[in-house]
């Protein structure tokens, strides 16, 4: 049965977060080649029990590889719900926020440690967003719209002016210009030009979004996914919008990603049809899913080290590599868990 909205159950958590810092080893990935100069983090919401080094794991949250899955750590509380990570800009992985059915958390020490940095007003946190100039500017997408916070998490302030509806999937910052930021609602893509003191609807209409992403080739560029009218792009900053879902056999778009080598190269994780791969910038897409166990893909991320190797998430069934850009995928680890979301530091 299709998802149309998240299913949060906010925790209530109380004492120092238990942190295991012990790496496991996954013995089935050993042939998934050399280590790379690439950390990949994943979140995972749900799980059931799945083995490491014999015993159960039943640990969600966040994990981290640096060797394309063959050994694994988990970071902070294990039973957190979580649903996206993101690592702020310069600070090399020290710094990393997590959006959370209990709020945003925070890590200052490379994960040992993490605290909830928003009070009992901030739940069901979907997406967090650290401005790339000024990195105190923070700005998480909810359930209930976006919040800022400009003292790096102390404190945050309802965004919402404009807004039919709060319910908001994501937020993107525009990379050439921190105060144009976007938000993927369940109404339309909206914009602010004002570093979110208000919001005007973009030229989407008013369509149900999932995802959304700038161009790396292009900043004027932007892609969204969405919750049942498949793929669109908008050439001119989000004014308006064309439907690229040539040969999308599921229209429910979750996860986008773009080769950072060449702009035509897209991915589209879909809900039951698995990942496509787009070489025309959209225009065509084809279905790539040998090896793939399942088929709702939740997200993707491609390594910028090696265009050739493409992360997938799916939902129930782990986390998958290609290292073909897509032709084939492996299975690397997290079994029975539903990935979340990708984050990268090289």
């Amino acid at each position: 049965m299709k998802m149309t909205r998240y299913l949060i159950i906010p925790l209530l958590l109380f004492g120092s977060p238990e942190n295991m810092s012990a790496q496991s080893k996954n013995p089935e990935n050993a042939h998934n080649g050399s280590a790379s100069s690439t950390k990949l983090y994943v979140i995972t919401r749900s799980t059931e029990k799945f083995k490491i080094m014999g015993r159960d794991n039943p640990s969600v949250g966040l994990f981290t590889t640096s060797d394309r899955g063959t050994t694994w750590e988990h970071h902070g509380w294990h039973f957190t719900k979580c649903f996206s990570a993101v690592v702020s800009p310069k600070e090399k992985g020290r710094v990393i926020y997590l959006a959370c059915g209990n709020g945003v958390q925070k890590t200052e020490d490379y994960g040992k440690s993490w605290a909830i940095v928003t009070g009992w007003q901030m739940t069901e946190c979907l997406k967090v967003a650290v401005d790339p100039v000024n990195t105190n500017i923070v700005y998480a997408a909810t359930a209930y719209g976006i919040f800022k916070s400009s003292d790096a998490g102390k404190t945050w302030h309802e965004k919402n002016q404009g807004f039919e509806s709060t319910f908001t999937a994501s937020i993107l910052i525009d990379r050439t210009n921190p105060d144009h930021l976007f938000a993927a609602t369940e109404t339309g893509v909206y914009q602010s030009t004002n570093g979110a003191a208000s919001w005007q609807l973009s030229g989407s209409g008013k369509l149900g979004i999932r995802t959304i992403i700038q161009s790396m080739h292009d900043e004027k560029t932007l892609f969204i996914g969405t919750e049942d009218d498949g793929v669109f792009v908008s050439k001119d900053s989000g004014k308006s919008w064309s439907a690229r879902s040539n040969g999308l056999e599921s229209k429910t778009v979750y996860a986008l990603a773009q080769d950072p080598k060449d702009r035509n190269v897209l991915y589209a994780g879909t809900f039951k049809g698995g990942v496509f791969k787009s070489t025309d910038e959209g225009r065509s897409w084809k279905k790539k899913n040998q090896g793939l166990k399942r088929l709702d893909i939740h997200a993707l991320i491609v390594d910028p080290a090696d265009s050739n190797v493409v992360y997938c998430g799916t939902m129930g069934g782990g986390a998958f590599m290609s290292v073909d850009a897509g032709a084939s995928w492996k299975f690397i680890g997290l079994a029975t868990s539903q990935v979340w979301d990708f984050a990268i530091q090289q």
